[in-house]
């Protein structure tokens, strides 16, 4: 089983002082810790990681609790789902709980909704 973490400083609410994505996976134990200071990349970077590295050998993945925690003390991102739209047929961003069984979590700033191609670029 692999594990995402986040690594913060929640002693702040203001200031959630963002440090890293960190990322446990395989037997013995491997960490991958992502921390370029910039959280939208460093997810994007741990599921390029995740699809592009242990597609094969990890079966399941799983999120600690502070992932639920920074969202909900106030860090300054939203969730979006990469889906296969079948009309347009290519994956696409869609907003909304209602894609999260359908899709792969990102995030991406507050109030902003970029496409796929927007996210990928944000990330190089």
């Amino acid at each position: 089983m692999a594990i995402v973490a986040i690594n913060y400083d929640e002693g702040n609410i203001k200031d959630l002082r963002y440090k890293s994505v960190n990322f446990s996976y395989g037997n013995p134990r491997q960490e991958k810790v992502f921390a370029s200071g910039n959280f939208v990349k460093d997810w994007f970077d741990m599921r390029k990681f995740m699809i592009q590295e242990l597609f094969e050998t990890e079966l399941h993945f799983s999120q600690s609790s502070s992932v639920n925690h920074f969202i909900m003390d106030g860090a300054p991102y939203d969730s979006e789902y990469l889906v296969y739209d079948e009309k347009e047929e290519k994956y696409v961003l869609k907003y909304g709980s209602e894609w999260c069984d359908k899709g792969i979590e990102f995030f991406v700033p507050e109030h902003t909704q970029p496409t796929w191609d927007e996210l990928k670029e944000m990330c190089k």
